[in-house]
């Protein structure tokens, strides 16, 4: 993909393009741990947004787990406001908006579009692992629930569900 406006962008001034490590690494892991600590805080406690919000400290890594797949970054002035990942080819890993960017279509737009490059590579069932804040998320868009989920990360156990959605059919 260029790194060049998508067609199903939510706005004419949100631009969605491929994610660049040198230009895109240190924004997107402050974006993902303000967004984790920021908008998570009704369904996790203090405790459980430090240790999910932890896995961004290390830049470079942080940065690195962004090469992998397809990730995509929504751009509004040069400013990445969220971003969203496809790795593999049939799972959603990350879907993040920025504080004060949310309810604009944002993770509808990225994950309408993440799909579709799933469809475009064979997947014939796209899949997630949401945290209960993404969840409403991705069953508007056509997922369901699969199970629920507890996951460790830093000693602190954290909820999330797992979701899928059939990607029979073509695009409409």
């Amino acid at each position: 993909m260029s790194d060049a406006i998508v067609r199903d962008s939510p706005s004419p001034s949100i631009e969605l393009r491929t994610y660049v490590p040198e230009r895109d690494a240190a924004a997107l892991a402050s974006l993902f741990r303000a967004s984790v600590t920021a908008l998570t805080a009704a369904h996790y406690d203090a405790a459980q947004r430090a240790a999910w919000a932890s896995s961004a400290d290390d830049v470079a890594s942080f940065g690195a787990s962004l090469v992998r797949g397809t990730t995509l970054v929504a751009v509004r002035d040069g400013v990445p406001v969220a971003f969203g990942q496809l790795w593999p080819v049939d799972h959603v890993e990350m879907l993040y908006v920025a504080p004060g960017w949310t309810r604009r279509g944002l993770a509808t737009a990225l994950l309408t579009r993440l799909e579709s490059l799933a469809r475009e590579q064979g997947a014939s069932v796209l899949g997630t692992d949401a945290s209960a804040l993404a969840r409403p998320v991705f069953e508007r868009a056509g997922f369901s629930l699969v199970s629920a989920q507890t996951v460790w990360r830093g000693g602190v156990s954290l909820s999330r569900f797992h979701l899928a959605k059939p990607l029979h059919g073509t695009d409409l």
